[in-house]
C-alpha cells in the first residue's frame, strides 16, 4: 500500500461503498506523488489547457496543498493494469464566518480520460466527492457546469442556483506597461465639450489632441511645483485660444483656425500640438519664468 505521507490528503476519507462499484482493476484513492508519471496531466488535458509543468512544478504545488490541511481533496481513478489515472476530481473546501463559521464545498476540475467512457466514472467521482464533503462538515456543495452538462448533475441531486460569473486577471507579461506608465508626463486636461475624437500623436512624447466639434482641449504637461489654480488660469487660455484643428496628414501639415484669423502656415503659428505660440508663449512665460 502507497505510505499515506506521499498522498494529497487521508485514504479514510474514500468510501468504500463507491469503490465497490467501480469494475474490477480500477481503484479510487487520493491524489499521489507519483501520480505526474501516471498520466495525471494527460487526463487533465481532457478538461482545458494544462501546459507545460515540470515534475517539479507538480511536486512544488501537491505541497502547498498538501499543507492546507483540510481543504484540497483531489480523487483519482487508477487503472490497475496499466498504471494511468483515468479519471479525477477535486472538492476544495472553503471555510466562512457565516452560518456559525461554516464550511462550504465547490466541486471542480471532473474529467474522465475519453478512452474510460461509459464506465460511469463521473457518477462514482461526484459520489465520492459529496461523500467527502459530508464527512467533513460541508453544509453544501457548489460546482460550475456547461448548460449542457446540467442534466448529468441533476441526476446526481444538484438543481440549478442563481447566477454564476466569472473574471480572468490576466498579470503583465513584461514591466512595459509599467515604465511606460511612469514615464508619461503629469498632464492638466481642459475640456469645453464632451470629447468625441482623440487623435494619437505622430512622435513619441507627445501628447494627444482631443477635438470637439466647436472646441478644443488641449492636454499639455505641466510642472508638479504649480499650484492647480495658476496652471489652470493659464491653460485656460492657451484653451480659449483655438476653435478648430485640421489634420491634413500625418505630418507637419496642420493648419489652425483661431477666433479673429485665418488659416497661416504651422511653422509660423503653432508648435506642435496645434497651440499659436503667441498664446502659448504668453502663458508659458508667466507659469515657468515667474
Amino acid at each position: 500500500m502507497t505510505p499515506q505521507s506521499t498522498m494529497l490528503f487521508s485514504p479514510a476519507l474514500i468510501s468504500s461503498t463507491v469503490q465497490a462499484q467501480l469494475p474490477e482493476g480500477y481503484l479510487m484513492r487520493p491524489l499521489e506523488f507519483a501520480d505526474y508519471s501516471k498520466g495525471y496531466y494527460d487526463c487533465l488535458a481532457g478538461l482545458t489547457v494544462v501546459g507545460e509543468i515540470s515534475e517539479e512544478a507538480f511536486q512544488e504545488t501537491f505541497e502547498k496543498m498538501k499543507r492546507c490541511d483540510g481543504v484540497y481533496h483531489v480523487v483519482v481513478i487508477e487503472d490497475l493494469v496499466q498504471a494511468r489515472i483515468v479519471a479525477t476530481g477535486t472538492l476544495v473546501v472553503e471555510q466562512k464566518f457565516l452560518r456559525g463559521c461554516a464550511k462550504a464545498g465547490h466541486i471542480e476540475d471532473i474529467v474522465v480520460h475519453d478512452s474510460q467512457r461509459g464506465k460511469k466514472f463521473g457518477i462514482r467521482l461526484i459520489d465520492q466527492l459529496k461523500h467527502i464533503g459530508t464527512e467533513v462538515g460541508c453544509y453544501k456543495l457548489l460546482l460550475t457546469c456547461s448548460e449542457g452538462n446540467e442534466p448529468f448533475y441533476e441526476k446526481s441531486g444538484f438543481q440549478r442556483k442563481d447566477l454564476h460569473m466569472a473574471q480572468y486577471l490576466n498579470k503583465p507579461t513584461s514591466a512595459s506597461s509599467s515604465q511606460q506608465q511612469q514615464q508619461q508626463p503629469q498632464t492638466v486636461q481642459l475640456e469645453s465639450l464632451p470629447v468625441q475624437q482623440q487623435q494619437q500623436p505622430s512622435q513619441a512624447g507627445q501628447e494627444p489632441l482631443a477635438t470637439s466639434a466647436t472646441s478644443t482641449t488641449c492636454v499639455v504637461p505641466v510642472s508638479t511645483d504649480l499650484g492647480s489654480t495658476a496652471v489652470t488660469s493659464q491653460l485656460l487660455e492657451i484653451s480659449n485660444a483655438i476653435t478648430t484643428v485640421n489634420y491634413a496628414d500625418s505630418t507637419d501639415n496642420h493648419t489652425v483656425s483661431s477666433n479673429n484669423s485665418s488659416p497661416v502656415p504651422s511653422s509660423q503659428s503653432r508648435n506642435g500640438h496645434g497651440v499659436p505660440l503667441a498664446a502659448l508663449r504668453a502663458s508659458m512665460e508667466s507659469i515657468y519664468v515667474n
